[in-house]
């Protein structure tokens, strides 16, 4: 009997609590371009701002995706955080997201 075919998974992991969780491949891609793509030439994005962004850029590229956008972005963007590609920082007072330099 053949094995069905394993769906390719990437392991996120939270930069303060260390817990993991996976995510498809196929969502966490898209999700990880859609946020590298809002925050480009940013000197820092609010996670309102950063989520409005990648809700139209989802919307464009993955039309059918009935999930929420949201807690995606905030999944995807804590994992690129642990990785050292985003950084959160505070300036007066407002939480703000920016690549890393």
């Amino acid at each position: 009997m053949a094995k069905a075919a394993t769906k390719k998974k990437v392991t996120t992991t939270h930069p303060r609590t260390g817990s993991q969780f996976t995510i498809a491949a196929e969502i966490y891609e898209p999700f990880k371009a859609a946020i590298l793509q809002s925050l480009k030439g940013s000197k820092g994005k609010t996670f309102t701002e950063l989520t409005d962004n990648v809700v139209s850029i989802i919307k464009k590229k993955m039309p059918g995706f009935r999930k929420s956008i949201p807690w995606y972005t905030i999944s995807v963007r804590l994992d690129l955080e642990s990785r050292g590609i985003v950084e959160t920082f505070t300036e007066k007072g407002k939480k703000l997201n920016r690549l890393t330099q």
